[in-house]
């Protein structure tokens, strides 16, 4: 998740990693209120980056990154979610962003 809110109109990653024993049979992959990241998005303003396989251990890190090229106001309202599957079983992550936190105001005392 990003360590901050996303700017509106700026570019934004998210990465989604799992730790696999069965990297062959493991799946990941991102949701955006439960449909597929290319039917939510045809146009491709928001889409999955290529999936990344690191060994580590006796197991594989897979990691597939979200990449919006110009974060709306509609992202904001999106349940996004990664999902990992294998013969293990299921388990997802949601990312969701509250309203954007308002801008500092000064505050002038009696003087």
């Amino acid at each position: 998740m990003p360590a901050e809110h996303p700017r509106l109109g700026c570019g934004v990653k998210i990465s989604c990693e799992a730790v696999s024993s069965l990297p062959d049979l493991t799946l990941l992959y991102w949701l955006g209120n439960g449909s597929f990241i290319e039917k939510l998005h045809p146009d491709g303003a928001v889409h999955e980056g290529m999936l990344l396989e690191e060994p580590r251990g006796s197991g594989v890190v897979l990691r597939r990154d979200l990449l919006f090229s110009s974060f709306s106001a509609r992202d904001l309202r999106t349940n996004f979610t990664c999902v990992v599957l294998s013969p293990v079983g299921l388990d997802t992550r949601e990312v969701r962003w509250g309203p954007p936190e308002p801008a500092p105001t000064e505050s002038r005392g009696p003087g």
